[in-house]
């Protein structure tokens, strides 16, 4: 896509949530479906916050079984890069 593709994508998606925001914020409809799917919202927002949690912890497991692997191999060294790991103990 060339710079004049992208500057009017750019512009397409911007004007479209501008019109979303202003239907949501400025209008009585809007302010009725925001009431209505605010309690939607709130729970996908819990739903994926659980989920990160729940890859967090996993994660964690793996690593520490990693490392105990490792361990009961002789501590021949990381099977993986460990720079790549965002976990930490």
């Amino acid at each position: 896509m060339d710079d004049k593709g992208r500057v009017a994508l750019t512009a397409l998606i911007g004007a479209v949530i501008g019109g979303l925001w202003g239907y949501l914020y400025l209008t009585e409809s809007g302010r009725r479906l925001r009431v209505q799917i605010e309690p939607t919202l709130d729970s996908f927002v819990k739903e994926v916050r659980q989920a990160r949690g729940t890859v967090q912890k996993a994660r964690a497991a793996v690593d520490e079984s990693w490392r105990s692997i490792n361990e009961l191999a002789g501590g021949s060294g990381p099977m993986w890069d460990k720079s790549a790991s965002r976990t930490s103990h």
